[in-house]
């Protein structure tokens, strides 16, 4: 039996390979490829963690409603937890939006360059993908006025901040667009909030073609969990969880998730340290020759230098680990940022690098 048609002729979404795995010691290892935090979570989540290890609940499935949860995300999203539903990550949240509100030969608007998890999954459910491409990340809101009355998509994805831009988005311009467009569907995603505090999430309760996803992967440090979660209008979410699987989140990770959210300062003092190493990065990069910079309101910022790949290579095998983007833009690489101690090593090595060549 052959897999459906629209499998048959996919591109897949491919990630880079993650050789950090292959490494039995990762004492000195700078991990900057993938856009996770560069410290553990706050020691709170760990012993939470451990308690539940040595409890006996591993062999129950997990809570399939857990209120604490849903009531520390209203607290931390100020919205009401009508309004508020978890899934198994972002990207599994985005599958499920399109299986509830798009169908097989709809359009979906993408922003681009941007996140290609998302155009994987829609082309793979029958969606046809139109691509909106920005001037380095940045927008021409009147051109993508006029594309959107042209291409009439039912749906729209945008990465706010842009991965792997990392450009700030004006959320004036597009609150704009989506009320224009009340029959797009706009999918705001919203993995890097914490890095820029700037969100759509005071208008969902009053936008109903409007869903935000969000993730504990990021400033929360809890990646390997596996947990995120959806802002949308209360009828939206009433029609997700018709199809949502309450039970595909791990016991584990809801512990992880609530431990964090109880202890937000640690994820904020993260943050700040986060930006501190963007502060100082930003600018010694900024007085490295032969590099383009592209602003970056997130934790990683975009690179244009021609000797990308090379780059790549010279960090990797100082055990520093960096995203290779030749496969979408040529000459191009994304480096995830940390604290400022961090991002000292690294500008050294590349200030080393750079001189040599």
């Amino acid at each position: 039996m052959q897999p459906n048609i629209f499998i048959q002729t996919l591109k897949p979404y491919i990630p880079i390979a993650h050789k950090i795995w292959e490494i039995p010691n990762h004492k000195d290892i700078l991990k900057l490829d993938w856009n996770e935090s560069t410290l553990p979570p706050s020691p709170q989540v760990l012993l939470a963690l451990h308690k539940a290890l040595e409890n006996d609940h591993l062999h129950w499935y997990p809570n399939t409603k857990n209120d604490t949860l849903l009531q520390l995300l209203s607290t931390y999203t100020k919205l009401p937890s009508s309004c508020i539903e978890t899934f198994a990550s972002s990207d599994c949240a985005h599958e499920f939006i399109l299986q509830v509100f798009a169908m097989a030969g709809d359009r979906v608007c993408i922003i681009a360059p941007t996140y290609d998890n998302f155009r994987s999954s829609a082309q793979g459910r029958g969606l046809q993908s139109v691509f909106f491409h920005t001037n380095s990340g940045n927008i021409e809101w009147e051109k993508l006025d006029t594309f959107l009355e042209s291409n009439a998509p039912q749906m729209l994805y945008i990465c706010n901040p842009n991965n792997p831009t990392g450009t700030l988005h004006d959320t004036n311009a597009l609150t704009k667009l989506i009320q224009k467009y009340a029959d797009i569907m706009f999918i705001v995603d919203e993995a890097y909030y914490e890095f820029c505090g700037i969100s759509l999430a005071h208008i969902v309760p009053h936008t109903p073609n409007l869903i935000i996803t969000r993730t504990f992967s990021k400033a929360f440090g809890l990646a390997s969990l596996r947990i995120g979660y959806v802002l949308s209008t209360a009828q939206n979410i009433t029609a997700l969880n018709r199809l949502r699987n309450a039970k595909n989140i791990p016991h584990l990770s809801q512990i992880g998730a609530i431990a964090a959210l109880e202890n937000i300062a640690y994820m904020q003092d993260y943050v700040k340290e986060v930006k501190q190493g963007r502060q100082y990065f930003l600018q010694v990069l900024g007085e490295m020759r032969d590099l383009y910079v592209y602003t970056t309101e997130a934790n990683f910022v975009f690179l244009r230098y021609d000797k990308a790949e090379n780059l790549c290579e010279f960090l990797e095998s100082k055990h520093i680990f960096i995203r290779n983007y030749a496969h979408i833009l040529p000459s191009h690489c994304r480096i995830s940022i940390g604290t400022k101690a961090q991002m000292q090593k690294v500008a050294h090595y590349m200030q080393d690098f750079i001189t040599q060549n």
